[in-house]
């Protein structure tokens, strides 16, 4: 009796568990949407109404998101201590609802840059949580599709998203109104959070957190994370990819739709690789996603015309979506179940210096240099790729 209690227990346990996954990723599909809305158009927001430079637009852009890693930390670290993920990622919605109004309602570039500030710092408490989350509700063998999943539905919301941007600002020829439209998304997630997203059980029963537990992380994990360090830095802001497409003479409406084929393309991607890398190398699949956004960042500094721009969205979508949820997968299975928001914390700390300094050089080059920033992307891909060859080939 007591052992078909337990499987009853367990069979309830998985059920509620893959509830908690899928609506895990509806969420960020509603939360990608609410981001694109504002962040297709936000460039050109600054650039042209505000006059921002690229340097600024740069520093802007690599300190917003730096600030959403450095949260990130803390709110990974936190879910370890006291052993809840949802209360954090409900109170990062709620953050990221109440700042949208500030995009609509701002009159300067400082009243912009602390409103992505706070945005991406309200992003980074929800983050590191969700993503530990994945990795507390899904087998090891599967983890891959876990995040592929995830990150298809992300990379969907993103065409949406997309989309209403590009149909919104065609109709109104306003960037304010588009940023008003990207609150119903984001109250649309909180509702689905309080109904259906819950914790794992199981993490109240792991072994307490302490800062001295971080030295057992295995050799691989701080292998992966110094590769990730040289590929983040290839990983400017999209704004630059916004701004090239513009030098080509793509107009400011049709350029969310540029973004709409780059996530289409992800999306069709993320799940499909994430499986595959479940039954096979995930540093090989990881190397053959670098290879690609060599050839991203070599199309965007050559292209002939505007419709080679396409392309090379394309082929970025690709790279995101074959080396995005890789990422994630690689630093889950390479640590302790009760580190796993502290693993994700170094992660995220480490990428956002990393996408700082990358952000700096590439809004530095693209003032001084044609298609400036795409030559440090394509110079710090290369050299990622090489680094993860070399690791992929020790541990054959």
């Amino acid at each position: 009796m007591g052992k078909l209690n337990a499987e009853v227990a367990l069979n309830i346990s998985t059920s509620q568990e893959k509830k908690t996954l899928w609506a895990i990723c509806w969420v960020t599909f509603l939360w990608s949407m609410a981001s694109l809305m504002v962040f297709s158009l936000l460039p050109f927001f600054l650039t042209e109404e505000l006059h921002v430079s690229k340097t600024t637009l740069g520093f802007i852009e690599g300190i917003a998101i730096f600030m959403a890693f450095m949260s990130k930390v803390f709110s990974g670290v936190i879910s370890d201590i006291f052993k809840t993920r949802r209360s954090l990622i409900i109170a990062g919605t709620i953050g990221t609802i109440a700042i949208k109004p500030l995009f609509a309602l701002s009159s300067g570039v400082w009243s912009i840059f602390w409103a992505r500030t706070l945005d991406r710092i309200s992003k980074g408490i929800r983050s590191a949580p969700s993503d530990a989350l994945i990795a507390d509700i899904s087998p090891k063998s599967s983890q891959g599709s876990s995040y592929g999943m995830r990150y298809t539905l992300e990379t969907a919301g993103l065409v949406v998203g997309g989309a209403l941007a590009s149909g919104l600002y065609a109709l109104t020829h306003s960037y304010r109104v588009v940023f008003w439209f990207s609150l119903i998304p984001g109250i649309c997630s909180l509702v689905v959070l309080y109904k259906f997203v819950h914790d794992n059980a199981a993490i109240r029963q792991q072994v307490a957190w302490h800062w001295s537990e971080v030295r057992h992380l295995p050799k691989r994990y701080w292998q992966i994370l110094g590769g990730i360090f040289i590929l983040m830095q290839a990983r400017f802001s999209e704004a630059f990819l916004n701004i090239r497409a513009k030098d080509f003479g793509w107009e400011v409406a049709l350029i969310p739709l540029l973004f709409v084929c780059y996530n289409i393309v992800c999306a069709n991607t993320a799940w499909p690789v994430g499986k595959l890398a479940d039954r096979t190398s995930r540093l090989r699949v990881l190397f053959f996603g670098l290879l690609v956004l060599v050839l991203a960042n070599t199309i965007m500094i050559m292209a002939p015309n505007k419709w080679w721009i396409i392309a090379g969205f394309m082929l970025c979508g690709l790279h995101m979506g074959m080396t995005h949820g890789m990422l994630s997968t690689l630093v889950a299975e390479n640590t302790l179940p009760h580190l796993r928001g502290t693993a994700f914390a170094m992660y995220y700390m480490t990428t956002g210096i990393a996408v700082l300094l990358g952000n700096s050089i590439a809004g530095f080059l693209s003032d001084h240099i044609n298609g400036g920033a795409f030559y440090g992307g394509l110079i710090f891909t290369s050299l990622a790729g090489a680094y993860f060859y070399k690791l992929s080939q020790e541990n054959e």
